[in-house]
């Protein structure tokens, strides 16, 4: 099954309605999210104009918009560059998603109609119909999977009357999507996710503003609950690399010395 990650760059063709900035954010954007563009790499705009084949003056606003956005980071001195994932900011993303989108689904519960309610059902319902369209242990392909996802989430919050704070939350969604990835690898499978999301879905249109949030919050902890070790992990390993580097580095010049002394 094709993921995100695996897709071939691809040329972009603008039109009318789609302009080359447009399409140089949507598809900085995705290999940004799926990892395709790896984590702490440098974003050389000669690299960048060969890989999507758009224009430099797009593609440094496509990188400006990605920066304010929190999915890249800007240097005076050093250009463009993937931020790095780690410990602290998955649980900073994490935080934060816990104190704005809980108190964005307890509004949405207090002014949702039954509008509201059957887009939360029939968004968990596409969710659910990707998973029984698949065999066995086969996964759902990562971006149609995300799309749903996505969706699901926004669903769950869209009667919330402050649009700042839903645009907020979509921030904050789409960089916890670049840790949620990782979570491929431990294998969940289709009945925990689903019953996951099925327990929010119910939680939610109950209508009980404290559960709802409890149930989110909870939800929302899952990836830093099972990444935030590993991230750590990675963290510790890196000083202790450079140190040995540096060790055999200066054991290499010692000998050098000794040698041209004797």
């Amino acid at each position: 099954m094709t993921t995100l990650s695996e897709h071939a760059p691809e040329a972009v063709s603008t039109g009318a309605d789609v302009t080359a900035s447009e399409a140089a954010l949507r598809l900085l954007r995705r290999d940004i999210v799926s990892g395709a563009l790896a984590p702490d790499s440098k974003l050389k705009l000669r690299v960048l104009k060969e890989r999507y084949g758009i224009g430099g003056s797009p593609m440094r606003e496509a990188l400006a918009q990605l920066a304010a956005q929190g999915l890249v980071q800007q240097s005076s001195q050093k250009g463009f560059r993937v931020p790095p994932l780690s410990a602290a900011h998955l649980l900073d993303i994490t935080r934060s998603r816990q104190l704005v989108e809980v108190e964005a689904v307890k509004l949405a519960i207090e002014h949702g109609d039954a509008d509201w309610e059957d887009e939360i059902v029939t968004s968990y319902h596409l969710l659910e119909r990707l998973y029984h369209r698949l065999r066995g242990a086969e996964r759902p392909d990562t971006q149609e999977f995300e799309t749903r996802h996505q969706r699901f989430h926004r669903a769950l919050i869209a009667a919330c009357p402050l649009t700042s704070v839903k645009d907020f939350c979509d921030q904050l969604y789409t960089q916890a999507t670049r840790y949620r990835l990782l979570l491929r690898r431990y294998g969940f499978t289709r009945e925990v996710v689903l019953a996951e999301h099925r327990i929010l879905m119910h939680a939610v249109l109950g209508r009980n503003k404290t559960k709802a949030g409890k149930t989110l919050d909870s939800h929302i902890a899952i990836t830093a609950d099972v990444l935030l070790s590993e991230l750590a992990d990675r963290a510790l390993r890196r000083p202790a690399a450079k140190t040995t580097k540096g060790l055999r580095a200066r054991t290499k010049q010692q000998s050098k010395s000794r040698r041209k002394t004797k």
